[in-house]
């Protein structure tokens, strides 16, 4: 998928509150942090994620949180509009302003341990090295701690669920690419 297409999507999906099709997105984000190697993608997928959480979790979609809601939406418009004409760094301060909305939203009904947006990072760190990425790659694109995202992938068992098991022939290719 293109930047743009993948892009279109995130906005859309949330638009319309389609929470699994933003939890089928983080991966597609994911994958393309991975190939590029890329800061920006990983924190979309992150995004994309913790997206998903706030649609999923029926106390945030009340009228309480529609003002917050509603600017989400203006900032993944305003990412969508952007393309081609921001810079990554022009888009990551885009993303740190969802992120301090979404912040914000759990600081006044705070149930757990974790802030839905360090497990995102921790989350999409621990698949990023359960699909051969090393741990101090995965560890450093979303600045976690080594640990954290070990024990994280140890309790889920997440290479069980990780099953694609990439080719050595595939691997090349995307060596290839990411030199080129």
């Amino acid at each position: 998928m293109t930047f743009s297409s993948l892009v279109n999507s995130l906005y859309n999906n949330f638009k319309v509150k389609k929470e699994k099709k933003l939890r089928k997105l983080k991966d597609d984000f994911l994958d393309e942090a991975i190939i590029r190697n890329s800061k920006l993608f990983f924190e979309l997928s992150v995004t994309s994620y913790v997206l998903s959480k706030i649609l999923s979790k029926p106390k945030f979609l009340v009228d309480r949180y529609k003002d917050e809601l509603q600017t989400i939406e203006k900032h993944l418009r305003n990412f969508r509009e952007g393309m081609g004409k921001k810079s990554d760094q022009q888009f990551l301060t885009i993303i740190n302003d969802i992120y301090s909305i979404i912040k914000k939203m759990e600081e006044e009904d705070k149930r757990f341990f974790r802030d839905i947006i360090s497990k995102g990072r921790v989350k999409m760190a621990a698949t990023m090295y359960a699909k051969g990425v090393s741990v101090g790659v995965a560890c450093a694109m979303g600045e976690v701690d080594q640990q954290e995202m070990l024990d994280y992938a140890g309790e889920t068992m997440m290479f069980d669920r990780v099953k694609e098991e990439v080719p050595i022939k595939e691997r090349l290719k995307r060596a290839r690419r990411l030199l080129a």
